[in-house]
């Protein structure tokens, strides 16, 4: 019985749509003409009317209609008139058409039924052919809606994933009957063989989760579940799964992100890296501190390790260095007279005595 309607449907597609599959070329001119002559003329305006007959005009009173009208609209009759020269070009192909038997059949046609909206692909084709612009717009839009679509189908097996999830867990917790019981009730279990390729929002960052691995989960009256990780709970419910945006999709995030602007909370939810560069630590900085020449010079005369000596590289103590009889690698513990920084051995030069 389901079948009934989609082959009804589809013969009425068919029974439409054959009759554009028949149009000729010459029905194709009686389109542009019709066109063309309402456009200039007004709504509404027939061939008949345009030569001021009837549509029962025998061929003898079309010729002579046509020839009153061509002396009307000729261009050297109307010289200031700039579009007289279309309406006279346009007399001449209707003309042709009333006066040839078969194409005022044709004509006759759409006259009595009316000219069809759709004409066949290769009608609009022919005659609105499409610029590379044109064309690559259209994909780039068309790229755009088929992303949004795999984003909403997304969000939705998103729901229906995490619906299931909880009401495994219900069952896991409070047995078949699912019936809500008193306090919190924790227990372990194990993924599938198949794991989850995909990741389900709220559970190891919405990354993929490996086959076998383990979750805790903590089940509580009436219909709150958590996932606990890293000794924190994690409430998994249906606002996890965030419905798409339009400005989701490549095109508007690319320009948003050209612009500065950060991506929705939707983008940022489907995408795994920003858990993983959240959770990542910062980077610790390497300092040095450069020693003053006056340390130089009481390195040299033998004075012992200054606060010059001290050098720091991620939080490294390198008071070791520091102290009598300790051969350490800071300013002054090179060769006599010579000291040696960074790598690099330079002359020192003694202090002068003051003269007493």
């Amino acid at each position: 019985m389901r079948l009934t309607p989609i082959i009804a449907g589809a013969a009425a597609l068919a029974l439409t749509a054959s009759p554009a599959l028949a149009w000729t070329n010459q029905d194709h001119e009686i389109f542009d003409i019709v066109s063309a002559l309402e456009s200039a003329e007004g709504k509404g305006t027939t061939f008949y009317s345009f030569l001021n007959v009837t549509k029962g005009a025998t061929p003898q009173e079309i010729n002579r209609a046509y020839r009153k009208r061509s002396l009307e609209l000729h261009p050297d009759k109307n010289p200031d008139n700039k579009k007289i020269a279309d309406r006279f070009a346009r007399l001449g192909v209707i003309g042709n058409i009333l006066r040839d038997d078969e194409r005022r059949k044709h004509y006759d046609f759409f006259h009595d039924n009316g000219v069809p909206k759709w004409r066949g692909t290769g009608y609009y084709y022919s005659r609105y052919r499409p610029g590379l612009g044109l064309v690559l717009t259209g994909l780039t839009l068309f790229s755009c809606f088929i992303h949004y679509v795999f984003l909403y189908l997304t969000y939705r097996v998103n729901k229906m994933r995490i619906n299931a999830f909880r009401e495994q867990a219900f069952e896991a917790a409070w047995g078949p009957s699912k019936k809500p019981l008193a306090g919190k009730r924790k227990m372990k279990t194990k993924t599938s063989e198949q794991g989850s390729a995909m990741g389900m929002p709220g559970i190891n960052g919405g990354r993929p989760i490996g086959a076998g691995s383990l979750l805790e989960l903590a089940v509580e009256a009436p219909d709150k579940v958590y996932v606990i990780e890293n000794r924190k709970e994690n409430l998994i419910t249906e606002d996890l799964a965030i419905k798409p945006l339009l400005r989701d999709t490549w095109l508007p995030r690319a320009i948003l992100g050209r612009l500065g602007y950060e991506p929705s909370a939707s983008a940022a939810a489907d995408s795994p890296s920003s858990s993983r560069s959240a959770a990542r630590k910062p980077s610790v900085k390497k300092t040095f501190r450069k020693p003053s020449p006056s340390q130089f010079e009481d390195s040299a005369s033998g004075g012992g390790a200054t606060s010059g000596e001290e050098a720091t590289s991620g939080g490294e103590d390198s008071a070791a260095g520091s102290g009598a009889g300790s051969k350490g690698k800071g300013p002054g513990r090179g060769i006599e007279g010579m000291g040696k920084v960074g790598g690099r051995r330079r002359k020192t030069v003694p202090r002068p005595q003051a003269s007493s």
